[in-house]
């Protein structure tokens, strides 16, 4: 989940980013032209401000609630044996480390200043993969591990 939304979260970016460049520049294309009262520049200029909306943004934070409402679900659907906290604490303290190396590659992409205009368009994904990543991924580890551990032991079939 961790490195699912980081590559989503950074995908989206990228391609919200060069959209609007493409259309910026297509834009000051079809303006330089003869044909600027055209149907084309009108319609290219009409999308542009349709797509400088913030949608991308929540359709980030609807995966990332998708993302926990699975991780809760299979947490509590697979029957585990205590046995094996330790082995989930280890792996969680993996997922940990690899959080704080996406904060840290995020915040890298969000200080360049080719970047940093549109990222005003994405404060949510910029919050949740910036600097709080590691506190995200803390927290959901922890949940994930009462849900997993805490739940009663379910009983086999042909006992009773």
């Amino acid at each position: 989940m961790v490195l699912f939304l980081a590559v989503a979260g950074i995908i989206i970016f990228f391609v919200s980013y060069l959209n609007l460049e493409l259309f910026t520049e297509l834009e000051l294309t079809l303006n330089e032209t003869v044909y600027n009262d055209s149907e084309a520049y009108t319609q290219t200029t009409i999308f542009k401000e349709k797509n400088d909306s913030q949608i991308w943004d929540y359709a980030f934070l609807g995966l990332f609630f998708g993302c926990l409402i699975a991780i809760g679900l299979s947490a509590y659907a697979v029957r585990i044996s205590p046995i094996f906290y330790w082995i989930y604490a280890v792996m969680a303290l993996m997922v940990l480390v690899m959080g704080t190396i996406l904060s840290n590659l995020w915040q890298e992409l969000a200080s360049e200043p080719d970047f940093a205009s549109q990222l005003t368009n994405f404060p949510i994904m910029n919050t949740l993969l910036g600097s709080y990543y590691p506190l995200v991924v803390t927290v959901i580890v922890f949940f994930a591990m009462i849900i997993l551990f805490g739940k009663p032991a379910g009983q086999q079939e042909g006992y009773s």
